[in-house]
């Protein structure tokens, strides 16, 4: 594998895993869809544009596809059907999901680059919906302190994220 299909694999392996759990709902058969999309573009690279966003809808593409076989393939047809409303024809809700997976892929990102403090209150106010008052009784420092460190992870967000991905935040927050 050259250097740039290393970099390839690194910037879009864990987003495709994402991807394909938000369909199949099984880690380990993610990870498989992710894996044999890559092997599926190697073999067909000389198919592939050399654009970066067409390698991405082309790998997309392959685990979207790989999805659909797999559970044609396999007797848990009936419950990926029961479990998910996501059919073949729905362009939206695969839309959709890519959109989720980047979106949670980047936030995640983001937030391990917060300090520690305001990493971690910043997770109990946004992500499990705490109240300030509940933040600071639970880690023993004043409300004041709490509201620190939420503006300051907000403006570390604003800086880390992609315009689009902080407005998507800040509307998912509502």
């Amino acid at each position: 594998m050259v250097v740039a299909d290393k970099v390839l694999f690194t910037k879009y392996y864990k987003l495709l895993c994402f991807f394909a759990w938000k369909m199949v709902k099984d880690q380990a058969l993610a990870e498989d869809l992710a894996q044999d999309a890559f092997v599926s573009y190697f073999q067909n690279k000389s198919r592939v544009s050399t654009d970066e966003a067409a390698i991405k809808g082309f790998l997309y593409s392959a685990v979207r596809f790989a999805v659909f076989n797999q559970n044609r393939k396999s007797h848990s047809e009936k419950k990926y059907w029961e479990r998910s409303p996501f059919s073949e024809a729905d362009t939206v809700d695969y839309e959709h999901n890519i959109i989720q997976a980047e979106f949670t892929f980047e936030i995640h990102a983001a937030l391990q680059k917060l300090p520690d403090a305001c990493q971690k209150v910043f997770t109990l106010s946004y992500l499990d919906g705490m109240t300030t008052e509940e933040i600071a009784n639970e880690l023993e420092v004043s409300i004041n302190t709490i509201k620190t460190h939420k503006k300051r992870g907000l403006k570390a967000l604003r800086d880390m994220l992609r315009p689009e991905f902080f407005s998507l935040f800040l509307l998912f927050l509502k």
